[in-house]
């Protein structure tokens, strides 16, 4: 049977499970040698030394050793290969521990029994934890319970290895339909149409036959814009390009994934731990300042929070949160109706062919104008980015009534929409809203860290010298 790649998410419940084992394991060992037993220990060490020593010392060597040996691995190894790693992990980490109790200046363990204690606990409770975490796999696949459900297209024998492959008890998939002329027993629907009139898979699947041996754009085009992942099986290895990834479906078929961004899997897990320990980090020191201008909100302009629908990624609205800063007699109103009710309609034509930007803004005070010069309204942002709404660098976050025209916009809600962004630092009041947009189609495309860092440096820049919004 062919073994399937562990998903990101439970390599994390992995590593959660180790690290918390290998605690216990010491932590017990602690208990059972100085607690519980009548013979004294060696040196008295406090429990809250103790427990400080192994949660900063043993916690970080713990995943970083575990992966050198091959814990972490998608591919996952064969029970005799990841049990000898288990106990080379545990013995490892016992010896660290060991070793820096030798050479540290003040002894970390309190008896010499209680490493030893702690390495027979830590395999015992990871191959406890692991275990637990194998059979809910188990049984989470053999219900199906939360698997991807797949379109095939296609009914030739490639396909029926495709088929056999999700139907089988080790499979994180499961089969939402197959599409061919039926003379196959697998085949479900005859047409495409058909197939999707009650529900969307999670992946489609193309696989090559004489009637269609290249990619249905009409098909693909679909998954695109209902943020489906797409799949190509050609009918010959070499009838694939360079530029598309490729890989092999369960260890078995060569298959083409067509993607519109490079920030997938652990790319995605690290940039949300960037996010939620920048923006957690930075509400926590702002916090002083956003009292303040909370105050100063409540009393010059009336309310404080400014709170609007925006989409981000997979299509999702969700309610951005900003400072106050539109007189309260027109919070809400677009900048159209603003512009109308106020009198000055006039000026509509002349904010959408500046950026969306006007020198004198009626709609804006004195403290109005100084919160988005400095771009101080923007900060509520970050609990937004804490929350998981959207991220730091992004697409610049919409309303639905302005995106939805927007003919790419499925490529750009391919990624969570940012507090600052590609177009944000480009000069946006310089350039077109078509143009802003296409370069938030180039940042979900060509997704980097490196990219986001150097947003993320040009945006402090530009704010530090007053070039936020004005």
């Amino acid at each position: 049977m062919n073994r399937v790649r562990n998903s990101p998410l439970f390599i994390i419940l992995m590593i959660i499970g180790d690290v918390l084992a290998v605690v216990t394991a010491y932590v017990i060992a602690y208990i059972l040698r100085v607690r519980i037993s009548d013979i004294p220990p060696h040196v008295f060490i406090s429990a809250r030394d103790f427990f400080g020593s192994i949660i900063l010392l043993l916690v970080p060597f713990t995943v970083i050793w575990f992966s050198l040996v091959g814990l972490y691995r998608q591919m996952p190894s064969k029970r005799l290969t990841e049990i000898g790693r288990v106990l080379i992990g545990a013995f490892g980490a016992l010896m660290f521990m060991v070793f820096i109790d030798y050479f540290y200046n003040d002894p970390i363990f309190p008896a010499k029994l209680v490493p030893i204690y702690g390495f027979i606990f830590s395999l015992l409770l990871i191959s406890l934890g692991r275990g637990i975490l194998y059979f809910a796999r188990f049984l989470r696949r053999r219900k199906k319970l939360g698997v991807s459900s797949i379109m095939i297209i296609g009914d030739n024998d490639v396909a029926r290895i495709v088929f056999d492959d999700i139907e089988s008890p080790n499979s994180d998939y499961k089969i939402h339909s197959v599409i061919g002329d039926r003379r196959k027993n697998f085949v479900t629907h005859r047409t495409f149409a058909e197939a999707i009139s009650k529900s969307n898979p999670t992946i489609i699947i193309q696989i090559a036959t004489p009637e269609s041996p290249t990619i249905d754009t009409t098909i693909l085009n679909y998954a695109q814009k209902n943020f489906i992942s797409f799949k190509f099986v050609p009918s010959e290895i070499n009838d694939i390009p360079d530029r598309i990834e490729v890989g092999l479906f369960m260890g078995n078929i060569p298959m083409m994934s067509v993607s519109q961004t490079t920030l997938l899997g652990w790319a995605r897990v690290g940039k949300r731990i960037v996010d939620v320990a920048i923006s957690g980090l930075a509400l926590l020191i702002l916090s002083p300042i956003l009292l303040i201008v909370a105050i100063l909100n409540k009393i010059i302009i009336g309310h404080i929070f400014f709170f609007h629908n925006r989409l981000t990624r997979g299509d999702q609205i969700f309610p951005l949160i900003k400072f106050q800063t539109v007189r309260a007699d027109l919070s809400g109103m677009t900048p159209e109706e603003a512009f109308t009710k106020i009198g000055r309609s006039e000026l509509i034509k002349k904010y959408r062919a500046n950026g969306d930007f006007l020198p004198n803004d009626p709609r804006y005070g004195t403290w109005s104008k100084f919160l988005r010069k400095t771009s101080i309204d923007e900060l509520p942002q970050l609990w937004n980015v804490f929350r998981g709404d959207i991220s730091l660098v992004g697409p610049r976050a919409l309303a639905p009534e302005e995106l939805n025209n927007f003919h790419n916009k499925h490529t750009i809600l391919n990624v969570k929409s940012g507090v600052t962004g590609l177009a944000q630092i480009s000069g946006r009041r310089d350039l077109p809203w078509e143009q802003r947009r296409k370069l938030d189609v180039y940042y979900v495309q060509n997704w980097s860290f490196g990219l986001d860092i150097a947003i993320m440096w040009r945006t402090f820049w530009q704010v530090l010298f007053g070039r936020g919004a004005k």
